[in-house]
């Protein structure tokens, strides 16, 4: 069975956001992209909403699946921090008559990681990224072969493929099949070679064009990792 626009448009219809109407009235919705049963869009709010929004997100993807002949359902909750916004500097330290400036005295803090606020994988020990500020330099034979490598170690590897816009891994897999669902609606990565890959070349045909900016790419890759 075909699955159309206005289909899900009208499931989204039924959903209410926080402001109290419906989902479709809410001018937060991208462009629907409906492709052969599986949906892509996003849902576009304020950084200091986003809190709020995650569980229309949620009742928006059940929604969307409920639809007959939808097999796919990828809803982006993207939160873009308005110009604007940012947070201001801290004052500067003020010397009270007779006080010191306690602060002057304090050693020197050492750096933070940024990866430390990051939250963990549940299931994952380790996580190795491979990255280059240039397309084509061959990331994902790399990555196949680094995982391939790991393997014979014996270890349990997967593999998650975090270009949207390339068909890279699944050309040098030789991978066609479509991710199946579990009874949780929730997509189980594609087992070969001793690895579990996941990638988004597996729901979109390769001819079809991406058009998604970078909240969406990485709600989209946060939804596969997790």
């Amino acid at each position: 069975m075909s699955v159309t626009q206005q289909q899900v448009l009208d499931g989204l219809a039924k959903v209410m956001s926080p402001r109290g109407v419906a989902l479709t009235d809410s001018n937060v919705l991208s462009a629907i992209a409906v492709n052969d049963g599986k949906v892509f869009f996003s849902i576009n709010v304020d950084a200091a909403e986003a809190r709020a929004w995650e569980s229309v997100r949620t009742q928006a993807e059940a929604a969307v699946r409920a639809i007959p002949g939808v097999t796919v359902a990828m809803i982006a909750l993207t939160a873009e921090r308005k110009a604007g916004s940012a947070a201001p500097p801290p004052p500067p330290h003020r010397h009270a008559q007779g006080v010191p400036n306690v602060s002057s005295h304090r050693p020197p803090q050492s750096p933070v990681s940024p990866m430390s606020k990051q939250s963990e994988i549940p299931g994952i020990a380790a996580v190795i990224a491979v990255a280059s500020g240039k397309g084509g330099v061959g990331k994902s034979t790399t990555a196949i072969n680094l995982a391939l490598g790991l393997r014979d170690l014996g270890l349990r590897v997967g593999l998650l493929d975090a270009d949207i816009y390339g068909p890279s891994v699944p050309r040098l897999t030789g991978i066609r099949d479509k991710p199946q669902l579990n009874d949780d609606r929730k997509m189980i990565p594609i087992q070969r070679f001793g690895l579990a890959i996941m990638s988004i070349g597996f729901l979109v045909e390769e001819d079809t064009a991406m058009i998604w900016r970078g909240p969406m790419v990485m709600s989209a890759i946060t939804q596969m990792l997790r």
